[in-house]
């Protein structure tokens, strides 16, 4: 796809504001309602959420047709983020007014019933900062759709997290915390939002945003988690002389009353639950690398244990950058290195069998890679999976059309496609885009 001179100057102008800002750690289109709430079930979404190369915000099918405009044609936009029920989106954009004045940097929410876009977080004009590479707001949904967690930068608290009541959406969200970084996570019936900030853990309540402290032993990891669907803390912590263990356990005197070690893991692991909570995947034996200018973790092991009996049912090896469960709990997909070019590879892994297989190989777009650099972080907000587990979605060139450019200029040529993880096990290019994600219905 050729980019417009409009396009290109845009894209410069977008770069060129984040680029200065500080680096720490409208109405939408017209896409119509699906139909009123009640009995028999909703229907499934099932729709993909796309960041065109041009900067705009679409949906599509999940064979690319029937494109449809979230975002206007004026500004710059990024990062949609689904409601678990599918009909909201919020993203990030940078807009300037008519008078050219200076660019703000805003979180909006788009109504998909209604087709409207309103403002959930705004700062003064002119200010913001990145949370990484491309990204002004993390914003996580409560499992019910009925809150709204984010992170940001402002000029008065720095970094910070804040709690958006979605069935209030003209209310203000509530400053929770401060400083970074922060790492969140949801409890299943989305009442507790569990939070690591550096050396400390709290648990924040959804009904009022009060963060109570929690005593639990610092460890360097990012992430924590809820084991579904008990809503049990999970955690890393010290297991010795310069030893961790990924630990579960019930909140008890302001601290967490632990069950036995689930594993017992080097510095940086990083840990997720299959969606039933039968299974728990780890990502060990943590290297740093410098991957195309971006700073990653290379995992070196990727293990898939029974919850209950702490057994492994699957195992694996290589350079990995990143997994993700599938829905329905059976399947892993996973990103490794595919060579010394660069080359990344989807392969696909039984949770239950340790079967695994590849998929395709890629270069990632900018975005598509930050989503790598902090999937254990996104794995709770952005879904590259279908909601019947069996397709996947990811964005950049795939190897038999990927060149030796730069990262940036991989971007722009950058295409969103969809694999199928069953039989076929083919690639097919949906929409020109830097990221895809999928509604989780």
């Amino acid at each position: 796809m050729r980019l417009s001179p409009r396009l290109v100057a845009g894209a410069a102008l977008l770069a060129a504001l984040l680029g200065a800002l500080a680096f720490l750690g409208g109405r939408g289109g017209g896409e119509g309602a699906t139909g009123a709430y009640g009995l028999p079930p909703r229907p499934a979404v099932n729709r993909i959420a796309v960041v065109g190369t041009d900067a705009r915000l679409r949906t599509y099918a999940p064979d690319g047709s029937d494109a449809r405009d979230i975002s206007s044609s004026d500004g710059f936009f990024a990062w949609p983020t689904w409601s678990p029920d599918g009909e909201r989106i919020v993203f990030s954009a940078v807009t300037s007014d008519s008078a050219g004045g200076a660019p703000t940097v805003s979180l909006l929410e788009y109504a998909r019933g209604a087709g409207e876009t309103r403002v959930v977080h705004r700062p003064a004009p002119g200010f913001a900062g990145l949370l990484a590479n491309g990204v002004v707001h993390y914003p996580i949904w409560s499992p019910d759709s009925s809150k709204l967690a984010f992170v940001a930068v402002t000029r008065e608290r720095g970094l910070a997290l804040y709690l958006r009541d979605a069935r209030a959406p003209d209310a203000e969200p509530k400053f929770v915390l401060a400083d970074g970084p922060l790492w969140t996570a949801w409890s299943s019936d989305s009442s507790r939002l569990l939070v690591h900030r550096g050396a400390e853990h709290f648990i924040v309540r959804a009904d009022s945003g009060a963060a109570d402290a929690l005593a639990v032993e610092p460890a360097p990891y990012r992430v924590p988690a809820w084991k579904p669907p008990s809503d049990a803390p999970t955690v890393i912590v010290p297991s010795g002389a310069s030893e961790y263990a990924v630990r579960t356990g019930a909140p008890a005197g302001g601290g967490l009353a632990m069950d036995a070690p689930i594993a017992q893991v080097g510095a940086n692991a990083a840990f997720s639950w299959s969606p039933d909570g039968a299974r728990i995947a780890i990502a060990d034996l943590a290297a740093p690398i410098l991957y195309r200018g971006s700073p990653m973790l290379v995992y070196r092991r990727l293990t898939a244990l029974n919850a209950d009996a702490r057994t492994p049912t699957a195992r694996i090896g290589g350079n990995l950058l990143a997994h993700f469960w599938s829905p329905n709990g059976a399947k892993i997909a996973y990103v490794e290195i595919a060579d010394a070019g660069g080359r990344l590879r989807w392969r696909l892994l039984d949770a239950a069998s340790g079967e695994s297989f590849d998929l395709a190989e890629f270069a990632p777009s900018a975005d598509q890679l930050t989503m790598f650099q902090f999937f254990d972080q996104y794995a709770h907000s952005h879904s590259l999976w279908s909601p019947d587990s069996r397709y996947l979605t990811f964005a950049g060139r795939l190897a038999d059309a990927a060149s030796a450019a730069s990262l940036s200029a991989q971007s722009r040529q950058s295409r969103v496609y969809v694999v199928d993880t069953g039989p076929t096990r083919a690639a097919e290019a949906v929409a020109d885009g830097v990221l895809g994600v999928w509604s989780w219905r």
